[in-house]
């Protein structure tokens, strides 16, 4: 588990072994704004080269494992994510109403 408001310079080179070798990635209390950094993951902008699927992030360009899976938690009860964000992700409100308890 990352925290992605610590800045970029903490989580990535754990990002780039998980991304290196498929292992799952979470970070926790997300705000409204994700860290451009992690635009080439959300984007999938992959090039090969000699038949191996690389991933430039940040400066590095690192070999891209198709089991790596990215998530992303909040503490917002109703967050207002940009268009640009909603077309690159996923969104699932796990949100606990009254309702729902009943």
């Amino acid at each position: 588990m990352l925290n992605i408001n610590e800045g970029a310079n903490v989580f990535l080179k754990p990002l780039e072994n998980a991304i290196k070798y498929g292992k799952p990635v979470l970070f926790e209390n997300v705000d409204e704004e994700l860290d451009p950094t992690l635009d080439p993951i959300l984007e999938k902008n992959f090039t090969s080269k000699a038949g191996i699927k690389l991933l430039k992030l940040g400066e590095n360009e690192i070999e891209y494992n198709s089991d790596f899976q990215l998530y992303f938690t909040t503490k917002l009860s109703n967050p207002r994510y940009t268009p640009e964000i909603m077309g690159k992700s996923m969104v699932i409100n796990y949100t606990v109403t009254i309702n729902g308890l009943h």
